[in-house]
């Protein structure tokens, strides 16, 4: 009889998970139903409200769009978009605003054939109407500006008819641009320019000596001790201590001096490489960037521009600063006066790069800022390689004589 009971009871138990399965099943098939059926009422929903804007007469712009690259930018490269206005209604609306502010703060306008541009609020515009079942289509250019590797560019515009507002976007990455440096040679599949090569044979320079120097040095006085008794050279020495930090002074200031000749060569270039056409101002703005000095937080104002110039039948947009030095003010005021010299869609002289021809000048002129910054490390610099090279030459045969002892 327990058999029986201990039996039934477990037969019982199997049907009761069976059924709860099964109740479990038929309540997750429920919620999958209803979930398709309201996904198709709205879709039927949505399409039930664009025949009645058809049959109604209401004008539709909720399939317009904007379309940007598919692709990656590279710093330096235009960026092209379309903005697409599309009337999927059965009416033609009297008016129709568009929108779109130009405030990316990695790129400027390059051109916008059709829409008209306000400068002040940085916005393109366009006021007109668009025909039931047809478009309408404005193709944008914007210009990369130096420094916007690794910055996202997003783009909006806005669409609005008959109290009604459409709002469109894209967004694209801005990449680093591959340098026109010749490479010298591959270690490890890295390509090796003249500027890492200049790095490398700096540091090990600093290396060598650091390692050589103090050892000549501390041979040559010892030479020169050997023949004057009474003088050693010991560690708590001050002249070894000084030929120490002169050792560094005279390192630090050759850094400064190999950034020195970089800038030598670059103004040298301006003069002699650049060469000159004719640049059409497209657009202007200042960028702010914040900095501390001294513990105070502070704005830097850079006035930018935008241009557009051909090159052997070739057209070219680019965009870069209209000054940048060592002693130009960052104040404000300063980049309105300097951007208020140049009046958008007159043409002014100007000079490019024939080996990057995005890089540009509306005027050339050497970097006395740079210069006069340099002179202190060129004078430490003189002052300590002068002093190296005495102690690495040693004294002279009459100072040798002078200072030997009287027998």
């Amino acid at each position: 009889m327990r058999f029986l009971c201990t039996s039934t009871s477990k037969q019982l138990r199997l049907i009761y998970c069976v059924l709860i399965l099964a109740a479990l099943f038929l309540v997750c098939q429920g919620i999958f139903l209803m979930e398709d059926s309201l996904e198709g009422k709205a879709v039927a929903g949505e399409i039930q409200n664009r025949r009645v804007s058809s049959i109604t007469g209401e004008a539709d712009f909720s399939q317009s769009l904007m379309l940007g690259p598919d692709h990656k930018i590279l710093e330096g490269d235009p960026i092209h978009y379309e903005i697409i206005l599309r009337n999927t209604g059965g009416k033609q609306p009297e008016s129709i605003e568009l929108w779109n502010p130009v405030d990316s703060p990695s790129a400027m306008l390059a051109s916008a054939p059709e829409l008209s541009y306000d400068l002040e609020h940085r916005v393109l515009r366009w006021h007109g109407t668009v025909s039931p079942g047809e478009e309408r289509r404005f193709m944008v250019r914007l210009a990369t500006l130096p420094g916007s590797a690794g910055t996202m560019v997003i783009n909006h515009a806005s669409i609005v008819w008959d109290n009604k507002r459409k709002n469109i976007q894209f967004e694209t990455e801005v990449r680093s641009k591959q340098g026109n440096a010749k490479i010298l040679f591959m270690v490890a599949g890295i390509g090796l320019g003249w500027l890492e090569v200049m790095i490398l044979g700096y540091l090990l320079f600093v290396l060598l000596f650091l390692i050589v120097l103090p050892r000549l040095i501390r041979w040559r006085d010892r030479q020169r001790f050997e023949r004057s008794p009474g003088v050693s050279w010991h560690d708590g020495d001050p002249r070894r201590i000084t030929v120490y930090a002169m050792s560094i002074a005279f390192l630090a200031c050759l850094a400064v001096m190999l950034f020195f000749a970089s800038i030598v060569v670059g103004d040298f270039r301006k003069f002699t490489s650049y060469e000159k056409t004719t640049c059409t101002i497209i657009d202007k703005k200042i960028r702010w960037s914040t900095g501390s000095t001294g513990g105070t937080k502070s704005k830097t104002y850079d006035p930018l521009v935008s241009v557009q110039y051909d090159i052997k039948g070739k057209e070219i947009v680019s965009a870069g600063w209209l000054a940048k030095g060592a002693f130009l003010s960052g104040r404000e005021r300063f980049a309105e006066k300097r951007l208020a010299r140049y009046e958008l869609g007159k043409s002014y002289p100007c000079w490019f790069d024939p080996d990057d021809p995005q890089r540009f000048l509306l005027k050339r002129s050497l970097s006395w800022g740079w210069y006069l910054l340099c002179l202190g490390p060129l004078i430490l610099f003189l002052i300590s390689s002068r002093y190296l090279l005495k102690k690495v030459r040693g004294p002279d045969a009459a100072s040798e004589t002078t200072n030997a002892p009287i027998q």
